[in-house]
């Protein structure tokens, strides 16, 4: 499994955190990670939205054009 360290937050980023972990029962690590795979998978889901709207990467045309 792969570490990340995320060093200079700023310490309002930090005490926010603390209080989100604190009122949710989670440490401070289980937070991050739930907010880091909240947001991966929302990237996740723009792309897939993003390419339904204009097309996979290299078709050269948008998904909901007739063919």
């Amino acid at each position: 499994m792969e570490a990340l360290t995320i060093p200079n937050l700023e310490p309002r980023i930090m005490e926010g955190l603390r209080i989100l972990a604190e009122a949710h029962g989670r440490s401070l690590e289980d937070e991050a990670r739930v907010i880091l795979c909240q947001a991966a998978r929302g990237l996740t889901e723009a792309d897939d939205f993003l390419a339904s709207i204009v097309g996979e990467p290299g078709s050269g045309k948008p998904k909901h054009a007739k063919t």
